[in-house]
This record gives C-alpha cells, sequence and structure tokens, in this order.
C-alpha cells in the first residue's frame, strides 16, 4: 500500500494545516493500440510464429498474463517510447501490460511523432486464423487514452483476451 506524503501548506490558527498528495500520478497519454500474438510475432529476424521478446523484464517469453498489476501482460513499442519495464494500463482492455517486445510499426509511428503500443494476446503457442487476426483487429484502436506508469488498485479484468481458438476479449 502507497501512503501519500504529507504537505505542509501553511498554519491555520495555530496548528499545522497538512494535504495529502499522491505519490506520483500517472501520465494520461493518447496512443494508437494495436495487439499482437504467436502467429504475427517475429524473433527479430523475421521468422514469424514465435513467443520471443526482445527486452525480458520480468518474462522469459511474451505472455497474456492475468492483465493485473502483479501479472501485467506484455507489449510491444520502440524503447525509445517507452524503455524496457515501463508499465501501461489500458482503460478499455482494464489490463496492466508491461514493456517487454519491440515492435517495427510501433518504431516507424514513433519515429513520426505517433504514440503506439502493440499489445500480446494468447498462448504461447500457434492459434487458429482468422480468429487470431480477427481478435487483434477487435481490441485495436487508432487512438486510445492509455495510462504510463499507473499506481496498482485500477479496475483489472482478468478474462484473457484470446483463449482456447477465441476471442475472448471484453471491451469497457
Amino acid at each position: 500500500m502507497r501512503i501519500p506524503r504529507l504537505i505542509a501548506a501553511g498554519a491555520l490558527a495555530g496548528s499545522l494545516l497538512l494535504l495529502t498528495a499522491p505519490a506520483h500520478a500517472a501520465a494520461a497519454q493518447t496512443t494508437a493500440v494495436t495487439a499482437y500474438g504467436y502467429n504475427d510475432n517475429d524473433d527479430g529476424n523475421g521468422n514469424s510464429g514465435t513467443a520471443r521478446i526482445s527486452y525480458p523484464q520480468i518474462h522469459t517469453q511474451a505472455t497474456e498474463g492475468s492483465g493485473s498489476y502483479d501479472d501485467p501482460a506484455t507489449f510491444a513499442t520502440d524503447p525509445n517510447e517507452y524503455p524496457p519495464g515501463t508499465i501501461i494500463y489500458v482503460p478499455h482492455l482494464q489490463k496492466y501490460f508491461i514493456m517487454e517486445d519491440g515492435c517495427v510499426e510501433c518504431t516507424a509511428d514513433w519515429q513520426n511523432g505517433v504514440h503506439h503500443v502493440d499489445l500480446w494476446m494468447g498462448p504461447a503457442a500457434p492459434q487458429p486464423e482468422p480468429a487470431l487476426a480477427d481478435c487483434e483487429k477487435y481490441v485495436t484502436r487508432s487512438s486510445a487514452d492509455i495510462l504510463v506508469s499507473p499506481d496498482p488498485g485500477l479496475p483489472v479484468d482478468t478474462t484473457p483476451m484470446f483463449a482456447d481458438g477465441q476471442c475472448t476479449a471484453v471491451i469497457h
């Protein structure tokens, strides 16, 4: 549990007035949000069909996790946009994600001044098509508000986005 800092705001009739302030505020960011999975993830050498990630932080391979703060899913972007280990919260999915992978399209967008994150969905094994691609499109938003470096405690939907060969994502 995070304890708020106390800030002395001044004296009032001989007593100290204390105000609380959050330890830090998450930054809201309007961002292009896309999704990827095992079938369309590459190993960095142009070979698709892998769960390999470029910047392992808490996982050894891409994972959907539960989407909670303590078990975030993997996301990809340009490492200059959000450094590896950055945690984000995606409100329309009610899930936390951690930056652990690179994304060629995200890098191109970032170089053109566009924020872009790519969210991992599904298990780390081949998935049926077009089900996976259709589910990726379902959660995609050309412009969505996300929270960067959020605190824990936001609402979390632990429903996987893609499971048992079908789209199970819930949009909030």
